[in-house]
């Protein structure tokens, strides 16, 4: 498998962001070039939080207790079982503000503005007319929508699927009531059939997955394991460096499963920070071909309208 700086815009991408049939997931990749932390990083934080809480006489974590959670994040690795253990100690003490609090700072909440040029390109992928969904939390992708065209919850199996909209499938940090966190929230959103139903409209769709790490594709093993899906359909872009061919190959045989076709980009130049450089560079491409199209279909209606 070939890892260039700019790989191939796969044709299924092309037309379908020409047709406007394109879904585009967003994952927490794009959050961390704007200053979130991932969910390791909010996971450490509840934990000394905890152990800086006090509680009725003592803190809600003691050392001994709080090396025990750092200790299971580390060799587990599983930072959302830290997080539900966390708001469980945070919610029976009455803190459940303290809560939120370290989820906005884990999602960079106060630095949250339209003209931060960070937004780039989060604006790129805009430009492609696609319907834009993310399992991200936070507020910074919301400044390039307009309110009405931002949705967090009641999603069914008839929701509208409409282009330039952003579906925010586990919440929006200003919206506490709608987030999915913890162990008990994703378990019942991925069993809900309405919003399984809600899925099963969007992978009927071509989806470019962008920003996701392989942690966090989990949520399409979720996916996998109820709905029906589609060969040749599914993209994930992801980063790699150029020694790293044959991990790419293992891990299509792992994207097999799922129906997903591996793109990788190469980051031994610019690491994470080539994927706005590849988005752009496909935007152009797809934009270019979309602009042509649209002149010659304007000539053939001025043809129509003035055959002599």
């Amino acid at each position: 498998m070939n890892i260039i700086e700019i790989p191939e815009l796969p044709t299924r991408i092309k037309q379908a962001a020409e047709i406007g049939e394109l879904v585009i997931f967003i994952g927490a990749g794009m959050s961390y070039e704007l200053g979130c932390s991932d969910w390791n990083g909010l996971a450490n934080d509840l934990i000394k939080r905890c152990e800086n809480t006090l509680g009725e006489d003592e803190p809600l974590l003691n050392n001994f207790e709080s090396t025990q959670l750092r200790n299971m994040l580390e060799q587990s690795g599983n930072s959302k079982k830290v997080i539900t253990i966390c708001n469980g100690i945070l919610s029976k003490s009455g803190n459940d503000e303290l809560f939120l609090e370290e989820m906005k700072k884990s999602l960079n909440d106060e630095k949250v503005v339209p003209t931060n040029p960070k937004l780039k390109t989060y604006r790129d992928l805009f430009n492609l007319n696609g319907i834009f969904v993310t399992t991200n939390a936070d507020r910074h992708i919301d400044q390039i929508f307009s309110p009405q065209n931002i949705i967090t919850s009641k999603f069914t199996g008839s929701t509208a699927l409409v282009n330039k909209n952003l579906y925010k499938i586990h919440g929006s940090i200003n919206e506490p009531a709608s987030l999915i966190f913890t162990v008990e929230q994703y378990f019942t959103r991925y069993k809900d059939k309405e919003f399984i139903k809600f899925l099963e409209s969007l992978f009927t769709k071509t989806v470019l997955f962008v920003g996701y790490g392989l942690g966090e594709f989990e949520l399409l093993e979720h996916m996998y394991k109820n709905i029906t899906l589609s060969e040749n359909h599914y993209f994930y872009l992801g980063g790699y460096y150029t020694h790293e061919k044959r991990l790419c190959d293992f891990e299509q045989i792992y994207f097999d499963q799922m129906k997903v076709k591996l793109i990788p980009y190469s980051k031994d130049k610019k690491g994470f920070k080539q994927l706005p450089i590849v988005i752009e560079e496909w935007v152009k491409q797809i934009q270019t071909t979309t602009n042509v199209l649209q002149n010659n279909f304007d000539e053939i209606d001025e043809v129509l309208r003035n055959p002599f």
